[in-house]
């Protein structure tokens, strides 16, 4: 009975996370979904997957995130703004992601970082 359980979970878990990546916001990388393909629902290559993939979206993050801070230099209440917003965003997506009070919810973090990335891509004007 435990193990029908756990295959029951195993086959949900992955199921959830491949329609999850078919609603994937835009600008995850081709790499991260061919890494998940290839993990099959594997939970620890699954976790790589999404370390290596939330590396790129924080750099992007982080990217986007200087370049508006730069544009709003002439409008230090802007900038403020920005920053107290961000640092509610971050709180926000950590919440969100907690799985329990141990365990966060990788594809979670690569996905919210990912869209609020988009976010501040938008707001960059050259």
């Amino acid at each position: 009975m435990i193990l029908r359980s756990v295959a029951v979970l195993a086959i949900l878990s992955s199921v959830c996370a491949t329609s999850a990546l078919a609603q994937a916001p835009q600008g995850l990388s081709e790499r991260y979904a061919a890494c998940r393909a290839r993990a099959r629902g594997n939970t620890v290559q699954d976790g790589i997957c999404a370390q290596t993939e939330m590396a790129a979206q924080d750099a992007r993050l982080n990217k986007a995130y200087q370049q508006v801070m730069h544009q709003l230099d002439r409008d230090p209440a802007k900038k403020i703004a920005l920053r107290d917003a961000q640092r509610s965003w971050l709180r926000k997506r950590d919440y969100d992601c907690k799985v329990d009070h141990e365990t966060i919810d990788d594809d979670c973090l690569v996905e919210k970082t990912a869209t609020r990335a988009n976010e501040l891509e938008t707001q960059i004007h050259f």
